[in-house]
């Protein structure tokens, strides 16, 4: 059986730790690898933390081009 861990469950310091590395333009995928979390779970301290900010429609139209060339 498979636990879910919560943003809620995540002590202050570590959402700090999470927060500075997504601050120093560190992607959420290596955050979750430093600290030992879920990429949606990263992404979500980030969003409570009201600093995420995700692609923009630009970004995902140019990461679309860029797979079709």
């Amino acid at each position: 059986m498979t636990t879910t861990t919560t943003s809620k469950e995540i002590t202050y310091e570590k959402k700090v730790v999470v927060k500075n590395l997504y601050m120093s333009n560190i992607a959420e995928e290596f955050i979750a690898m430093q600290v030992d979390l879920e990429i949606p779970l990263v992404i979500s301290i980030l969003k409570e933390l009201d600093v995420y900010k995700g692609q923009t429609d630009d970004e995902n139209e140019m990461t679309l081009v860029n797979h079709r060339a």
